[in-house]
């Protein structure tokens, strides 16, 4: 079913919410693990990387502020950039969020989401990442954030390139 996403990191401090999620994607098909923060996350992406399983999707869950956790998904986008990001946050601005992410390949989620809502976000990266790879899709092709919105971002936008950096795939 999915052809860029197949193994998943699941980064979050709470053992409980990422048991859950662990839970729900490995019954969606995926290969799973988890990391305790961001240095585990560093060890276990390095790691994979090393033995030729490289992971396709690392899910950052933020539930306060957490300037390290900026660094930590600077660190993916500088020295692993084939891996995406999807950051799910509660937190009421996204422009720091936006401001981290690569359009072209990461996502963001609203928190609290149900399950359904984080298949939906991770469709939605995929399909942004088939087109990223399409070579007649324009490259300002991108998914609007909605302040509003309590799930995944799902609206198509065309948006000014000069703009991107604003807006989520």
């Amino acid at each position: 079913m999915f052809r860029h996403i197949k193994r998943i990191l699941v980064v979050d401090e709470e053992a409980e919410l990422r048991r859950s999620i662990i839970r729900h994607l490995r019954r969606n098909g995926f290969v799973m693990d988890s990391a305790f923060g961001d240095e585990d996350a560093r060890r276990k992406i390095t790691t994979s990387r090393k033995i030729g399983l490289p992971f396709d999707l690392v899910i950052r869950i933020f539930l306060g502020h957490h300037p390290a956790g900026i660094d930590f998904i600077d660190w993916i986008h500088r020295r692993h950039p084939k891996i995406s990001v999807v950051i799910i946050s509660g937190l009421g601005n996204s422009d720091w969020i936006a401001s981290v992410l690569n359009p072209k390949t990461d996502g963001y989620a609203r928190n609290p989401l149900t399950p359904e809502e984080l298949m939906a976000a991770i469709n939605c990266l995929e399909d942004k990442l088939l087109a990223c790879r399409a070579p007649d899709v324009p490259d300002n092709l991108f998914l609007e954030i909605h302040e509003n919105s309590h799930g995944p971002l799902l609206t198509k936008k065309e948006a000014f390139p000069q703009k991107a950096q604003n807006h989520l795939l």
